[in-house]
Formats: C-alpha cells, structure tokens, sequence
C-alpha cells in the first residue's frame, strides 16, 4: 500500500516526495493520474527501499485528494452486466397466417362492399348498436391496396421483433389485443364523432407500444447503465418512432387511433415483461456481497 512518504536526502527543490510505493509499477499507475491532472511530477527511487512520487509542495494536497478519489474509484466492483435478454425467435408462422388474413379479408371487401361496412369500428356501431366485435374487425380491413401493404410492411417489422421480446403466441395476441382495445378506447373518447376506422395500423403501434414497455423494464434492470432515469431513453426512442410514423397531416389518417394503439401496447408490454422483471429485480447484482 502507499504511504505518505518523507522527504529524501536529495529532492529537487521544486518537487517534493508525497507518497511512498513498493514498487515502482504502483509509483508511474499514480503518477499518470497527476499527469492526467495537468501536473509535473516525479518518481524516484527511495535510499531506503520503495518509490517516491514527487509533485510541487503547493499542488500537494489536490494531488493527494485526487489520488484517494482514484484508489475508491479502482477499488469499486465493476458494474455488473446487463441481464441476459432471451430471443424467443421471430415467430415467422403466425406471422404469416397474420399477413394471409389480412389478404383474405381484403379479397372478401373487394367481393362484398358489405365485408367493410360491417367490420368498420366506430363509436355509434359499437356503443349504440351494441356490435362489440368491431374494434377486432377493423384491423383486418383496409381502405385500398396501399394501405394494406404499409401496413403488411410495417406489421412484419414490428411483430417479429415483439415475438423475439415475448414469444410468438402471446406477442401476437398482445398485438391483437392492443389493437382492439386501442379501437374500444379511441371509440370511447370519440363518442360524440360520426366516424369509422379501419386498418391493422392501431395494432402496429401497439406492437410499437409492447416493445417500448418491455425496453423500459430492461434499462431499469441494467445495472451496468447509471442514472435513476435510464429507463427515459427507451421511452423517447419509442415516441421518437411514433412521432415519425404515427402522426401526419392526412386527414385519413386516425392519429387518435394510433395514440391509443401505442398506449394500450405500452402498458400490455410492460405487464408482459412483468414476470420476468419482478423475478430479476430480486436477484442480487454481481459482484455484490
């Protein structure tokens, strides 16, 4: 260990020794600090054994409190890793049969105008008419072939990474049901309005929304990350992407809808991850006693 070292018989008259060392690999670790500090220093061999580290008399207690603040910072345990996120694969069946059904149900609206009207969501339909199963419907209808295919586009992109975050079965029933209860919502906060929404675009973001929750909960658990508030990074990140996709200036486009889409994921995300983060929480971090 160093120690506070005496002065030796032959010191440089504007250096003095401050620190004693058994080796001289401790003497030049510490003297890189100082000079790290913007300091001149020295390291010279003691006459009676060990090394002196030598820096200007009035610099002497900077130095030294650096130095402690060095030695608690080394002596710290490393942080420990970030827990392991298990890949649950990319789910390509259900995803698949996702993408079959909404091509089957835009067959049928191409066959049946009435295919549309009777799978549309909206508040008077739902509320007044009692017809429950419309804000599932309407994800699988769409307005005309581009809009079914940014949707397929964007749905792909987003399922299989929920499926990785989740599993397969329960991340797409959380994407369908995220959509659904996104419509419900939506139709809820819209009563007064004469509208009608279709479209699986409230279920993608709630895909968007379930991969945010789930984000959120990881960064809380790495401990490896520093902050009270790491777990905002995700978060923005999340409404950074809606922000670019989910909002616009089209009249045709359900922005509400969307919101709500993102909301009801967000919150089904993190119950999702809930478990799993609970369970985690509760283990002691590495390297720890």
């Amino acid at each position: 260990m160093p120690t506070t070292a005496p002065p030796p018989p032959e010191t440089a008259p504007d250096l003095a020794p401050i620190v004693r060392y058994p080796d001289s690999a401790a003497a030049f670790e510490e003297a890189l600090v100082v000079l790290a500090m913007g300091l001149e220093c020295q390291v010279d061999e003691a006459p009676d054994g060990g090394f002196l580290l030598l820096v200007a008399p009035d610099r002497a207690a900077a130095v030294l409190r650096e130095l402690d603040c060095y030695r608690t910072e080394q002596a710290a345990p490393p942080p420990p890793p970030p827990p392991p996120i298990r890949d649950h694969g990319p789910g390509r069946t259900l995803t698949l049969l996702w993408l079959l059904a909404l091509g089957l149900s835009f067959w049928m609206q191409y066959r049946d105008p009435a295919w549309t009207g009777n799978g549309v969501s909206s508040p008077r339909a739902i509320f007044t008419d009692g017809e429950w199963w419309r804000p599932f419907t309407s994800l699988f209808l769409h307005a005309d072939f581009g809009h079914l295919l940014g949707n397929a586009v964007f749905g792909i992109f987003f399922g299989t990474w929920v499926c990785r975050s989740v599993g397969t079965l329960r991340g797409w029933s959380l994407i369908l049901l995220s959509g659904t209860l996104g419509n419900l919502l939506n139709a809820l906060l819209r009563q007064s309005d004469t509208f009608s929404s279709l479209g699986a675009s409230t279920a993608i973001f709630g895909a968007l929304g379930i991969l945010t929750g789930v984000a959120v909960l990881q960064s809380i658990l790495d401990r490896s990350r520093r902050g009270r508030f790491r777990y905002l990074l995700p978060l923005a990140a999340g409404m950074a992407m809606f922000s670019l996709w989910g909002a616009g200036t089209d009249p045709r486009i359900d922005v509400t809808g969307h919101i709500c889409g993102f909301l009801t994921g967000l919150a089904l995300g993190a119950l999702a991850y809930w478990p799993e983060f609970s369970a985690a929480r509760h283990q002691p971090a590495a390297g720890t006693l």
